[in-house]
């Protein structure tokens, strides 16, 4: 008895930890925020910003967050947006931003099935706006 109790219970126990580790695994990582701040010329003119979501392997799911900050005086409201590819998924929540107050957009990458250096669009149609608020998403994929 104090043979198994000595050898064969750790060894079980490593084993199974092991095992369970095996197999395929998709990790999610947690970007920082960047922030966007939209006024008056964002509105008329345009703007395009990129996220830098950094190296990362294939089959991982990063996230990263992205403030938009009203600076116009009148509230503004995420409409609709359109993405270039499904691997990127924005969440915002379709309210207005009131001046001088700000909303967060979630985008997730999911770069299953993808290889080497990603670039991805996403437009944002604002209220009041004349023209989209381009966001590319890039990232290096191995």
């Amino acid at each position: 008895m104090k043979l198994y109790a000595k050898y064969v219970i750790p060894l079980s126990l490593a084993f199974v930890t092991i095992l369970s580790s095996c197999g395929p695994s998709r990790s999610e990582v947690v970007r920082v925020a960047d922030v966007l701040e939209v006024d008056d010329a964002v509105l008329t003119e345009g703007t395009s910003d990129t996220l830098r979501l950094g190296r990362m392997r294939q089959g991982e799911k990063v996230v990263k967050r992205l403030r938009i900050e009203n600076a116009c005086d009148a509230p503004i409201v995420i409409v609709r947006h359109a993405t270039s590819c499904g691997c990127v998924v924005p969440e915002y929540e379709r309210r207005p931003i009131p001046a001088g107050g700000s909303a967060d957009i979630v985008f997730t990458f999911d770069s299953q099935g993808e290889y080497g250096w990603q670039m991805k669009l996403l437009d944002f149609y604002l209220s009041s706006s004349v023209r989209p608020l381009k966001i590319y998403v890039e990232a290096e994929v191995e």
